[in-house]
């Protein structure tokens, strides 16, 4: 018979000195956003009907031709390690990609698969930026670009883009010549905005970069999720050579928390890249890696998933446009034409942008976004998420905003 000492059960000194935080930390803000969608599951496990149209997710299922490649290779124990750099034949299929869709000649090694487009974005600040180093992110932009900058040491400077959401070529003109940043930080199709960068402007910018010897980060995550015919300009179409692509398949494929993305960019960029990644990530995980390779080798299926979702979405984004555009203090000044966001104006409502989001979240149970989540430029919008609203809830949300407001206006 076996006998165990029964646990025994100390009571824990508590440390009182406060724990020294890490200096690159300090200017780093705390996810804004993530408070938003934790008020609204206490609201929820409080018995609210809560309708999220604050998360930038889809709530589409995986692909079935991708499910099947990645239940596959578990099924064939492909679930080891990979090469850092991610599987060959994946970094071939995407290089492949850009020769065949923007006649841009990229090799495997320039390819480097990582975790999500968030790992590839971070590896890129702290292999390329030093402390003091100046980068330059358009405003609004996803918040994570200006506070993966500040982790690895940078000075940031946020550009406005233009009224219409275009990047502000004089803007980043003035700036560049006045102090050369290292880090040129853009984003089409753009979230928060829904807009699409003139194939012009992008030029431009690229274009300035290269003159005054800077880094051009452009992060194309939306690529495929464009309506009304309107066409992606990848940024190293102008400019290989100092141009770095960041891109992922979670957008694409609805896959989100498979996490996997990767970046490309030339050997001189991608090696001290590559370095880093070696000691963030051993890879990305192998059987996502091979299903993504397998769905991009085929352009039937390749092609169907996105014309699905994009089709989704697209009728999601009408239905919101119509809802959202008449609503008393609303301005939907710029209708999208990409991904699955508005950026509407609420000042008219007598609130802010953050004002705004926190009471209609507690009194209405509809989560939106305050646009100070994604710069300073227009801190009195809110981003609006149909990614995981189908268009029974994008309606339910207006008639709740519609009874919120005119009460607001009758108090």
């Amino acid at each position: 018979m076996l006998y165990y000492e029964p646990f025994t059960v100390r009571k824990l000194s508590i440390m009182t000195k406060p724990v020294k935080t890490a200096a690159r930390l300090q200017d780093v803000s705390p996810s804004g956003l993530r408070e938003f969608f934790e008020i609204g599951a206490k609201l929820e496990s409080q018995g609210m009907d809560v309708i999220s149209l604050g998360i930038g997710d889809l709530d589409l299922p995986l692909p079935p031709f991708l499910s099947d490649a990645i239940a596959e290779a578990f099924a064939k124990g492909q679930t080891h390690y990979s090469s850092n750099a991610g599987i060959i034949e994946l970094r071939q299929a995407i290089a492949d990609r850009y020769v065949d869709t923007y006649k841009i000649e990229y090799n495997p090694q320039e390819v480097l698969v990582t975790c999500g487009a968030l790992e590839g974005l971070l590896d890129t600040m702290l292999a390329l930026v030093n402390p003091g180093d100046r980068v330059l992110v358009q405003d609004p932009a996803f918040g994570y670009f200006s506070n993966q900058a500040k982790i690895a040491g940078a000075d940031v400077e946020l550009i406005p883009m233009t009224p219409d959401f275009d990047l502000d070529v004089d803007a980043y003109r003035k700036t560049i010549e006045a102090n050369p940043p290292q880090i040129v930080i853009i984003n089409s199709p753009c979230n928060p905005t829904g807009s699409v960068a003139s194939r012009k402007n992008v030029k431009e910018v690229v274009e300035l970069a290269r003159e005054y010897d800077s880094i051009l980060l452009s992060d194309e995550c939306y690529e495929f999720l464009r309506y009304d015919g309107h066409k992606h300009t990848c940024a190293a179409e102008f400019n290989r050579d100092n141009v770095i692509i960041v891109n992922s398949f979670s957008k694409t494929f609805a896959m989100t928390g498979l996490r996997l993305g990767y970046i490309i960019a030339p050997t001189h960029l991608m090696r001290p890249i590559y370095q880093v990644h070696q000691y963030n990530t051993a890879c990305a995980p192998t059987p996502i890696q091979v299903g993504a390779t397998k769905t991009l080798n085929n352009p039937k299926a390749f092609k169907g998933i996105i014309g699905h979702h994009r089709a989704v979405l697209d009728d999601r984004r009408k239905v919101a446009i119509e809802c959202i555009k008449p609503l008393k203090g609303f301005k939907l000044t710029y209708e999208p034409v990409a991904g699955f966001y508005l950026f509407p104006n609420v000042e008219q409502t007598g609130m802010t942008g953050p004002e705004f989001a926190i009471t209609l979240l507690e009194e209405t149970g509809v989560i939106v976004v305050p646009g100070d989540q994604f710069g300073i430029a227009f801190p009195n919008n809110i981003r609006i998420s149909v990614g995981s609203a189908p268009p029974n809830r994008i309606r339910e949300a207006a008639s709740r905003i519609t009874t919120f407001l005119e009460k607001r206006s009758e108090g």
